[in-house]
């Protein structure tokens, strides 16, 4: 990018712009080389005048959340890397209905219909809806990442998943139009939303803009109100499992394997014996077999590495081709 696009993209944003930005430093893997820029959106008219820009300009580009279930390549990013700022972390509660989502008997009561920016982080909006005496979201307690994120990954835990208490999303498309996407309309597969997927570049592909087409700014969530005491504890009893169950030393990006139907990712690994395996850096995890950690050091040559020996090993002992539920940049 010359001097004067240089200038121009600086020009349509509030906070400064991150030039060879090390995208090592925005991923819980700590792993990747760096973007060409980073810039921090911090509401809806900068976003549409960058993607705008952008567009126009035929730059590539991408957008993340808190970099927590992604593997950023050694070479970084030949592009700009988009990131919502705080004007995109605002939670309300829009209305009050009965018995909207009656999952249990439970939880049957009066409901609440939560907005919230895709910039808010999972663990600030489960507390949110814990002292607001909000139930539903409780599986999500513990998972890092950004609400965005945990939408477009389908994010989920102990049974329950996003698309289950998802009302609606908003979404800004590349010339800036705005648009409310009602649940019903969308198509949810296990960690995966399939519409916006399939905009996606996967592992090794380039498109024009470097992601989606679509960029999530918000979504509605559809809750029950329930008794703050056995919410809070639930979300407690959950963030234990995990805290015992997961690694907490080494890098990562949480869980890297998707679960095959009908088993565990982590009990194929550990039952072909890979726990504590490496290849530089990088290691299949001693606590939970489905933890590629960084263990220091590793790249992200390191990670695919290991990836595909596990993958390798796995489908030699069982038959079962893990598909990893990490994205690659």
């Amino acid at each position: 990018m010359d001097g004067e696009l240089k200038q121009k993209l600086a020009s349509l944003v509030s906070s400064p712009v991150l030039w060879d930005c090390p995208l090592r430093d925005y991923t819980s893997f700590a792993i990747g080389g760096p973007a060409m820029a980073l810039v921090r959106v911090e509401d809806l008219l900068e976003l549409q005048r960058v993607l705008h820009f952008l567009q126009e300009q035929k730059i590539l580009w991408r957008i993340i959340g808190k970099g927590t279930n992604l593997l950023v390549n050694d070479s970084g990013f030949a592009g700009v890397i988009l990131i919502l700022g705080k004007g995109f972390s605002r939670i309300s509660s829009l209305k009050t209905e009965l018995n909207p989502v009656p999952q249990t008997s439970a939880n049957i009561g009066d409901g609440s219909v939560v907005q919230v920016g895709a910039a808010c982080s999972l663990a600030r909006l489960v507390d949110w809806c814990t002292d607001q005496g909000l139930t539903g979201l409780e599986f999500a307690a513990g998972i890092p990442g950004t609400v965005g994120g945990a939408v477009i990954m389908n994010a989920g835990a102990w049974g329950r998943e996003m698309a289950g208490v998802l009302r609606a999303v908003t979404v800004i498309t590349p010339a800036g139009d705005i648009t409310t996407l009602p649940r019903a309309e969308l198509d949810f597969g296990y960690r995966i939303w399939h519409d916006y997927s399939s905009q996606s570049p996967g592992v090794g592909e380039t498109r024009e803009n470097g992601g989606a087409k679509l960029v999530v700014v918000g979504v509605e969530l559809q809750l029950v109100l329930g008794d703050k005491e056995q919410i809070r504890n639930l979300c407690q009893s959950y963030r234990e499992k995990r805290r015992l169950k997961q690694p907490k030393k080494e890098c990562s990006a949480g869980s890297f394997f998707k679960n095959p139907e009908g088993d565990a990712a982590g009990r194929l690994i550990e039952a072909s014996g890979l726990k504590g395996v490496r290849v530089g850096g990088a290691m299949v995890s001693p606590v939970h077999a489905n933890f590629l950690v960084n263990s220091g050091g590793a790249t992200a040559e390191d990670v695919v590495s290991l990836m595909k020996k596990v993958q390798a090993a796995v489908q030699k002992d069982s038959g079962i081709l893990l598909e990893p539920e990490v994205h690659f940049l």
